[in-house]
């Protein structure tokens, strides 16, 4: 610090070198501390003086607080060593801010004529300073900034005109999930789309598209394929078959009723990709279009949300009366659906009941569930998919999926045995890659 003060002193003993008033002290001989001490309380001296003839003219007296650097310990402030190198403009008509320089230019006196009485910086002070804790009243203040505003003017001062642009929200909303799994399954003996236990390779895609106007009106885009080969043994003609094979497309339009609650018409259109053929023949047992199940099922839907979070969610729809098509398309295999001869489609109609939910049960756990129930009071056809993911990493997923399905629109899938049931299960455990997007 004492080296900072020596170089200010040099800088400014040069910056005065060609006043007269500096050429007439150099002359002089160097004064003592008490003549230094003196000559800086005679500045204080008519500081105080000029502070008394201000006041008398002021509104209210002045506080004391403009005196604080002159009037404390001698300290090194930077604000007065700025004023005094920069050469600054002190010519100024504000009382207050006279008085500011005034005490800035007494404290730089001070620095160049007795640096030793300096003891302490500007940073000194900063970090001893402290919130005051014997202060309990709130400060009162009388100014109101309306009062100072009051002549302004909100007007903006342009020349040229202001174009005002409203773009509207975008409610659409576009996600998707796409996975590459390998597995390990099992099959009941009498599962209605056939298979058998063996390992597998999977290719499972999701794609959505949603519309939510956050007001009255959402509607819902899902497409699904699943695709799954694997290797048959007991199938001399073909080394892989297919066994997962899904072409699913659901659509879920809905107009808010109250609450949660929705009219809606849901619209399901499913079949499979690839043709499945009999163990070790040409016989086709199914392909594109053959079937073609369409659900068309008007009635009512509630959003669910539930937990402390609203984590578990899903939508619930209800239609008392739905109409249920089947479509084949190759007539080979239209008595296989229970299609009359010479048609190629039956239609029937009875309640229908759909719930979708989704459950992150942790970071890295996740249940997915499929729950359809169809009839015409005939037959009834009931599916319940789950789907949980194990996330290992961002990109490895570890996939247990189960399906049990009750069916008994039809012999063909009755079970041989003395139980003589219609349920059905599909079960595999994969791993593979995931990705979502």
């Amino acid at each position: 610090m004492k080296r900072l003060i020596i170089l200010f002193s040099i800088c400014l003993m040069a910056l005065n070198a060609n006043s007269t008033t500096r050429k007439e002290q150099t002359e002089e001989e160097p004064a003592d501390s008490s003549l230094i001490l003196k000559s800086y309380l005679q500045a204080l001296d008519s500081l105080v003086a000029e502070r008394d003839s201000l006041s008398k003219v002021a509104p209210f007296p002045t506080p004391n607080a403009y005196y604080y650097q002159i009037l404390s310990r001698p300290t090194l402030y930077s604000t007065s060593l700025h004023q005094a190198m920069g050469q600054t403009d002190t010519s100024c008509s504000d009382m207050q801010i006279q008085r500011i320089f005034a005490a800035r230019k007494a404290l730089s006196s001070l620095y160049a004529k007795a640096p030793q009485l300096v003891t302490q910086t500007e940073s000194d002070i900063l970090g001893q300073a402290g919130i005051r804790s014997d202060i309990n009243e709130m400060l009162q203040t009388s100014d109101k900034l309306a009062d100072k505003i009051a002549a302004a003017t909100l007007e903006p001062d342009m020349n040229e005109p202001i174009q005002v642009i409203t773009r509207r929200p975008n409610f659409w909303k576009f996600a998707g999930s796409s996975a590459l799994q390998f597995m390990q399954s099992y099959f009941s003996d009498n599962w209605y789309q056939g298979g058998e236990k063996n390992y597998m390779c999977n290719l499972d895609v999701t794609l959505r598209a949603n519309y939510n106007d956050q007001s009255k009106i959402n509607w819902e885009n899902t497409l699904d394929i699943q695709l799954g080969f694997q290797t048959t043994e007991s199938d001399t003609k073909r080394t892989f078959r297919p066994n997962h094979n899904l072409l699913r497309y659901t659509f879920n339009g809905g107009y808010k009723a109250w609450k949660s609650w929705y009219y809606s018409l849901q619209v399901i259109l499913k079949t499979q990709i690839a043709p499945t053929y009999q163990k070790n023949t040409d016989n086709i047992t199914s392909e594109f279009l053959s079937p073609l199940e369409v659900t068309v099922a008007p009635g009512m839907k509630y959003e669910i949300k539930w937990g402390k979070k609203k984590k578990f969610t899903g939508q619930l729809n209800v239609a008392p009366l739905a109409m249920h098509i089947i479509y084949v398309k190759n007539d080979d295999l239209v008595k296989n659906y229970g299609i009359p001869e010479g048609k190629n489609q039956k239609t029937t109609f009875g309640p229908n009941i759909t719930l979708n939910t989704n459950w992150p049960i942790t970071k890295q756990i996740n249940w997915r569930s499929r729950m359809y129930w169809m009839s015409n009071f005939d037959y009834h056809i009931w599916e319940w998919e789950n789907t949980i993911d194990f996330t290992v990493t961002k990109l490895i997923t570890t996939t247990l999926y189960l399906y049990p399905r009750f069916d008994n629109s039809n012999e063909k899938y009755k079970k041989n045995s003395r139980f003589d049931t219609y349920m059905m299960f599909k079960e595999w455990l994969s791993i593979g890659l995931k990705y979502n997007f």
